[in-house]
């Protein structure tokens, strides 16, 4: 008979999402949706457990209200005799005040409290643990798993090293070798803490769950839960679409555009109301090209959960300044530009310059 968990990490509850403006909240509630979308998952697809590796919340002291949510999903799974196991993360470490001492979670949670691996085990399956106390904590080293026939899983919130952690600044946290994953032990390894699903080539077969809702527009456009089913010694994976929202960031050159109707073709395109799109332009465009990208937002605002211009383009290099008063203009601000050491100012220099020659261009 197979014995089915489903592994997830990463859910952030709690989080600001300031990034996201006015539309902040409405994407904290879609996370609470997607875990009452995961329960409803754990309970359809009858699983043992339900496994959780880390940074569920997104502090270790989130609001009373969310707490007592996650509490009540939880008890829907002690219903069904589904058992949850909770390693902690480092945003919800475990700690003197953090929610894990300070609530009383159903009897079908697992909390691991320890600094070390420790075993908890139910029916045909033993999971590994650890609670997060400290950063540098290397979580499987030495550590070999004991020989018996239970499905035998470790639950870590930590950092493979063997992987690109370009742009994460927690990447240095509870590091994780290959060597250590080789020789653990164990059937399956349910890793949190990088945020999107990815596969850790190894003799212990080892996932990345990601979050399963996406966090910021650094995440992929699809997220999941893993669904590891074990039968006879063998572990098979099944990946299961889980975000409610796509993150998306698109970069378009515009440097060949004369007017921004080739950027209000790729909007429309892409348009999707449950989607939050960044449109990064980039290039070094002609001063014909007028951008407003205040009038673009107004126009496709409600196609989109959110859409998001980043104005990225530069003055082109052939800019002729010559005596004319267009000449003129061109030379004070470009003269502007060169001694201006902020980033942003030198960008409020070449939209004066585009709008100033635009201006002339049209009484000329």
């Amino acid at each position: 008979m197979d014995i089915k968990i489903v592994h997830t990490s990463d859910l952030h509850l709690g989080s600001t999402f300031k990034v996201l403006g006015s539309k902040s909240k409405l994407h904290r509630i879609d996370c609470q949706n997607v875990l009452t979308n995961i329960i409803d998952l754990c309970i359809k697809e009858k699983v043992k457990a339900l496994l959780i590796g880390g940074d569920l919340f997104d502090t270790a002291e989130p609001q009373k209200s969310l707490v007592k949510f996650v509490i009540s999903e939880f008890e829907r799974l002690n219903k069904e005799k589904i058992t949850v196991f909770i390693s902690s993360g480092n945003h919800d470490p475990h700690k003197n005040g953090s929610v894990w001492l300070a609530y009383r979670f159903p009897s079908n949670v697992i909390i691991f409290d320890s600094s070390d691996l420790e075993a908890k085990e139910i029916d045909g399956l033993t999971v590994y643990g650890l609670a997060y106390i400290d950063d540098t904590k290397e979580p499987l080293k030495g550590f070999k798993a004991n020989d018996f026939d239970n499905f035998k899983i470790g639950l870590i919130h930590g950092s493979i090293i063997d992987i690109n952690w370009e742009e994460e600044p927690e990447k240095g946290y509870r590091r994780i070798t290959t060597a250590d994953l080789n020789n653990c032990k164990l059937d399956y390894v349910a890793l949190g803490h990088f945020h999107d699903t990815l596969e850790i080539k190894s003799k212990t077969k080892c996932f990345y769950s990601g979050t399963p809702e996406p966090l910021t527009f650094k995440n992929k456009k699809d997220c999941s839960i893993i669904l590891a089913s074990y039968n006879d010694g063998n572990v098979t994976i099944r990946s299961i679409k889980t975000n409610i929202r796509e993150f998306e960031t698109l970069e378009i050159d515009c440097t060949n555009f004369e007017s921004d109707s080739g950027i209000r073709k790729i909007i429309e395109k892409n348009k999707d109301k449950n989607k939050a799109l960044r449109l990064v332009l980039k290039g070094l465009p002609s001063l014909d090209l007028n951008l407003d990208i205040e009038l673009l937002l107004k126009e496709f605002d409600e196609n989109y959960f959110l859409l998001k211009i980043v104005d990225n383009i530069h003055l082109p290099e052939n800019l002729i300044e010559d005596e004319t008063i267009r000449g003129n203009l061109i030379r004070l601000i470009k003269a502007e530009i060169g001694k201006e050491k902020d980033s942003e100012k030198k960008k409020r220099l070449e939209n004066a310059l585009r709008i100033g020659v635009g201006h002339l261009d049209k009484k000329l």
